[in-house]
């Protein structure tokens, strides 16, 4: 196809505009915040998790909540550990039930002064801020990449800098290396060898200036829409050269019929039905936030699949296991878990969808909510929670509009 035919054919097709980059924009926020503000952010994401961390930077209170921010949680656990305050950092009740003793533990190796006020392990914490002089520290990196992060973005600021050993399967690597990438174009001195990464004390560049990008894993929504209906789609600004974890989202896609050409504005998605293969095995480690989009397809798409790298999902917004094994009982399709971190989906030729369609729950959970949405293509759906997207993607139900769905 020609450059002319080609651009006349994105003309016809839907443009959905993607929010900013949840992941990098709580990176740098915490970034900006050690560098005494001297970074300036621009398209910052609009997700309710970005303005909680902003609000809980910016403020002067005793108490900080964050609801059910978690990265927003983790990365305060560790900023406040070597700030000049003290803070009782707290959220909502399922964010009071999401383990924090993993993090909290390695800080106080590098002596921080953090109590549990409830439950050992568990927020709500109280955190006495204090100079942390860091040194050799090893994590068991099978938990949360949240937690390395977190202590990668107060390394610079430790007196003798950090050198963390990563132990054990590591999960969600390509987050860890969006964290160090991020922290070498600010100038911190801050290199990965295998399983060491090593940070030395140090300040940021002064005066830079940082663009967010789009979020990848936001994008999984929409290949979701082309993976159902055959249409194609244009996503503006989605790079590929992107170090966000999530951007394997359109090699996972691949494997469900979605073809995606990057071009200078965007990327084209449009659907090639005859890749899709029958009985699929994936291994989801590293992008377990896609796992609840790529699970709702596959189970339309395919006769059977296997997932693996799902153990991160018990402990998320909800038990996402769970609700998946729940949900997608509805139309027929059984999800069995192999291991705690394996789970199966079977489909059969039978749905229980009825006159008045199908019930979906959101748990409160962003995610389950926009995995379960473009399913309206193929069923009368409803969905509880509507607003629970404004979490990570405000615009979720216009962007969906553009595509016919829920109009």
């Amino acid at each position: 196809m020609s450059n002319k035919l080609k651009y006349s054919a994105i003309a016809t097709v839907p443009k959905i505009d993607l929010p900013s980059s949840k992941s990098i924009s709580n990176r740098l926020l915490i970034a900006q915040a050690l560098s005494g503000n001297t970074i300036v952010l621009e398209n910052l994401s609009e997700a309710e998790d970005t303005v909680l961390l902003q609000k809980a930077l910016a403020s002067n209170e005793e108490t900080v909540n964050v609801g059910m921010a978690g990265t927003a949680f983790r990365f305060l656990t560790a900023y406040y550990s070597i700030s000049k305050v003290t803070r009782i950092l707290t959220g909502s009740e399922r964010m009071l039930k999401r383990p924090i003793g993993v993090l909290v533990e390695k800080l106080k190796k590098l002596g921080a002064d953090i109590t549990y006020l409830k439950n050992d392990g568990f927020p709500p914490l109280k955190i006495v801020g204090k100079r942390l002089k860091g040194g050799p520290l090893s994590i068991d990196a099978s938990v949360s990449s949240q937690y390395i992060s977190a202590l990668l973005l107060i390394a610079p600021h430790l007196e003798n800098g950090l050198q963390l050993r990563l132990k054990g399967e590591v999960v969600s690597f390509p987050y860890i290396d969006l964290t160090i990438d991020l922290q070498q174009q600010i100038g911190i001195d801050i290199n990965r060898d295998g399983s060491l990464i090593s940070v030395k004390n140090g300040a940021h560049t002064s005066n830079l200036q940082m663009v967010v990008e789009a979020d990848w894993s936001s994008a999984a929504f929409f290949y979701q829409i082309v993976a159902l209906s055959g249409k194609s789609l244009f996503i503006n600004n989605l790079s590929p050269t992107s170090r966000q974890g999530d951007m394997n989202c359109f090699k996972i896609f691949e494997e469900l019929g979605v073809k995606t050409e990057f071009l200078k504005e965007g990327a084209l998605l449009t659907q090639h039905a005859h890749q899709i293969q029958s009985i699929l095995k994936l291994d989801m480690t590293e992008t377990p936030d896609l796992i609840p989009p790529v699970a709702v397809v596959a189970s339309q798409l395919c006769s059977k699949i296997s997932i693996s790298g799902t153990k991160t999902l018990y402990i998320k917004e909800c038990n996402r296991v769970a609700a998946l094994k729940t949900e997608l009982a509805k139309l027929g399709v059984e999800l069995n878990e192999v291991d705690g971190n394996c789970f199966e989906i079977q489909r059969s030729d039978k749905t229980m969808e009825n006159e008045k369609g199908l019930s979906f729950l959101s748990y409160d959970d962003h995610r389950m909510a926009m995995s379960l949405a473009p399913l309206a293509i193929r069923y009368k759906i409803e969905i509880d929670s509507l607003d629970v997207v404004v979490k990570s993607f405000p615009t979720y139900w216009i962007e969906m509009k553009k595509v016919g769905i829920f109009t």
